[in-house]
This record gives C-alpha cells, structure tokens and sequence, in this order.
C-alpha cells in the first residue's frame, strides 16, 4: 500500500486486457485535473501527453493497492501514461480508419 494521501490505483488482470482503478475523492481530481490539461492542450490544436507514476517509480501519482479478494487484479500499473491526439496526429499515427 502507498504512503500518499489519495487512492488512484490502477491493477490490471494477468492477460492485461483488463483495467481495474481504485480511487478516493482525491484520487478521483488528481485524474480528472491531469485530464483537463490534456483536454485544454487538445482545444488549441496541441498533442499532448501526460504521466502518472507510482511511489516505486518515483511519481507519487499512483497507488500501490489491489483488493485481496479478487483473484483477476493480478498485476499493479505502476507507470501510466495518456496521450491526447488531434484529428491530424491520430490519422498520421494510424489510430482511427
């Protein structure tokens, strides 16, 4: 379990096609206010992206912990990293048809 003061964990399945996130109020503004930046930098044409980290690789963003009994919250995300994309850049980068 982190020492930080908000939960915002995000633990995936062991085929990794499965996302659980955990997370208090504060945890809840931390994502949202990191969303926000990408949505402004998106509204003036950027591409931006941004990173969340846990304490164990020297963020503090994230949160270290899984619920005990749930046997598909295998692996805790440690790093998280969200890119926002414009209709050019994800055309150029191949994400839409």
């Amino acid at each position: 379990m982190s020492k930080s003061n908000h939960l915002l964990s995000f633990v995936s399945n062991g085929q990794g096609n499965m996302i659980t996130i955990h997370a208090d109020l504060a945890g809840v503004d931390l994502l949202i206010a990191e969303l926000v930046g990408l949505r402004d930098l998106l509204k003036i044409g950027e591409c931006p992206h941004t990173h969340l980290h846990s304490m164990e690789e020297a963020g503090g963003h994230l949160s270290v912990a899984k619920l005990q009994d749930q046997p598909e919250e295998v692996n805790h995300v440690h790093h998280v990293k969200m890119y926002g994309w414009n209709e050019q850049w994800k055309s150029r980068h191949g994400l839409v048809e």
